[in-house]
């Protein structure tokens, strides 16, 4: 008689547990459909080269596959529970690059059960994703954060922007005028479910908050909300629209926060500041917020990129 699978708890997440290898191989057909779940845009390479895919693709060709950690201990993740399913939501990311994803790679990835750890009477649980290349190279190292449990009511920070208009800055600090262009991306219900129906290797009775609107108006935010990584998405091409396409790739770093839930109707405005930095002067770190019509941060990330 098959032993039963038990749902994932607070108490087992121990830090250890790893996935098994997720492989990816990458088309130009995978490449364009993020960009066009994303509405990004490709860099141009010459004549007959293969396309890169924009830097946000990591998630997609490295995904975090939370479920297949916790199946290697014998238990399925909450979102799979088939009585009482709950969600665990994306909270921030930190990815790490090192060399860029073409078309015609083979990216190669591990998720590791990293750490948790409790902060406000809220709990959280991170994953690190490992990817590396056909021949053993690190392409990117990212963390995942996610939200186990909350206090009940309280739905995670959010921040208005500041009346002057500025971004968010470091503290003690004046945050300065604003670089380069406004990036504004609309989410609608197309939006949302063009990138949750991405191909990140997730079963089949996996619930999500971005495309079964049954189980999303009984999660965490009530409806259906973006994928976080999504929004991240959005700040990296901000970043490219300054820099050049694709400088995370790079050895550059992108650390990233959700304040707020984006939903469909939500109207973002996507802005970004150099912060002032001593010492290496190859070296630029940039500061992006993604700021809804009600004017509340939703989302925030810190850029670090490289002069080649």
């Amino acid at each position: 008689m098959p032993v039963p699978v038990r749902r994932f708890e607070w108490d087992d997440a121990v830090p250890g547990p790893r996935s098994d290898e997720f492989v990816a191989r990458v088309t130009d057909e995978s490449i364009r459909a993020y960009a066009e779940a994303t509405g990004d845009r490709l860099p141009e390479g010459p004549a007959g080269s293969a396309v890169t895919a924009p830097s946000g693709y990591v998630f997609v060709a490295a995904p975090q596959r939370r479920h297949a950690t916790m199946a290697s201990i014998g238990c399925r993740a909450p979102e799979q529970d088939p009585f009482e399913p709950r969600s665990t939501p994306y909270v921030g990311s930190d990815v790490r690059y090192f060399r860029p994803i073409r078309a015609g790679d083979t990216v190669h990835s591990v998720t590791v059960l990293d750490r948790k750890f409790e902060r406000g009477g809220n709990r959280f649980v991170v994953f690190r994703v490992d990817a590396s290349d056909e021949a053993g190279r690190p392409v990117a190292v990212y963390d995942y954060t996610c939200l186990w449990e909350r206090v009940p009511g309280r739905t995670g920070r959010s921040q208005r922007r500041p009346a002057s208009g500025h971004g968010i800055g470091p503290p003690g600090r004046d945050p300065g005028s604003e670089t380069g262009p406004v990036l504004v991306k609309a989410e609608t219900v197309e939006t949302i479910a063009a990138y949750g129906g991405l191909p990140v290797g997730r079963p089949q009775d996996w619930m999500s908050t971005h495309t079964n609107e049954e189980f999303a108006r009984s999660a965490i935010f009530g409806g259906a909300v973006n994928a976080g990584v999504a929004t991240a998405c959005y700040t990296a091409q901000w970043l490219d629209l300054v820099e050049q396409p694709g400088v995370l790739w790079h050895r550059g770093r992108l650390e990233s926060r959700a304040l707020a839930p984006v939903r469909a109707g939500d109207i973002l405005q996507i802005t970004g500041q150099v912060r002032e930095e001593p010492g290496d002067d190859t070296v630029r770190v940039y500061e992006i917020v993604a700021v809804n019509q009600a004017g509340v941060t939703a989302f925030r990330s810190v850029a670090t990129v490289r002069s080649a």
